[in-house]
């Protein structure tokens, strides 16, 4: 009885949310292809423009409200090793109502397939097969070329999330600090606290609308780190 109770709240909260971001996600694939029949450099700032509309707009027309804390403290002139902690599916979206800079993220490469999604996915992720050695070497090199271009690069350093809302962060993995080691890019941590709250990691028909916070830490230099600190950079 309980749980037929649960599914009476959550069941259409989830429906309307998963339909009006299926709305948002289609109504933006006309433009994401117009843009990309530009350059580079123009596609790379209006997708990031397009996902910061569709993310904000999805955010507040379902009651999930972003907000951001410290993040006037943080220079966005330069760019960073982004490393938010990683908690729910919501994650995706919430890198794009928190940083408000252009970056380009690290994602799966199966993604790519999903229809529609998978177009606008490919256009603002740097997508890595984890299975293959070279792939992971040429993700590791589009990353380090778009850090060329003073454009930060969001790894999550999780890698995963938890099934089950845990209060510590999973062992990170060692992309993103050997990246900032070789770039020597400074690392910029974020925290998402709302996430598992918002979107259960493992039944993500469990959503509720309220506050969504990232809060800004201080940025962590890597000036003169070499790649055996990359243990202690962890840490």
């Amino acid at each position: 009885m309980i749980r037929l109770i649960k599914y009476f709240f959550f069941l259409p909260y989830f429906i309307y949310s998963a339909l009006l971001l299926v709305v948002l996600i289609v109504s933006a694939f006309p433009i994401t292809l117009i843009l990309l029949l530009f350059p580079e450099k123009v596609t790379n700032q209006g997708m990031f423009v397009l996902l910061k509309f569709i993310c904000n707009a999805w955010y507040i027309l379902t009651g999930m409200w972003p907000k951001n804390f410290n993040r006037d403290k943080i220079d966005f002139n330069r760019s960073y090793i982004i490393t938010p902690n990683h908690q729910s599916f919501i994650d995706a979206a919430t890198i794009y109502t928190s940083i408000p800079h252009l970056f380009k993220s690290l994602g799966k490469k199966e993604i790519e397939k999903t229809p529609i999604y998978g177009v606008i996915y490919k256009t603002v992720v740097i997508t890595v097969d984890r299975s293959s050695l070279k792939a992971r070497a040429l993700s590791f090199r589009q990353m380090k070329q778009a850090l060329d271009k003073k454009i930060s690069i969001l790894i999550f350093p999780e890698g995963t999330f938890s099934d089950t809302p845990i209060a510590d962060l999973l062992p990170f993995q060692n992309g993103a600090f050997g990246l900032s080691i070789l770039q020597q890019a400074p690392l910029l941590p974020v925290l998402f606290p709302d996430s598992a709250s918002r979107m259960h990691p493992s039944k993500i028909i469990r959503c509720t609308p309220g506050w969504n916070r990232a809060v800004f830490l201080p940025p962590i230099s890597v000036e003169e780190l070499k790649k055996e600190d990359q243990e202690s950079l962890k840490n």
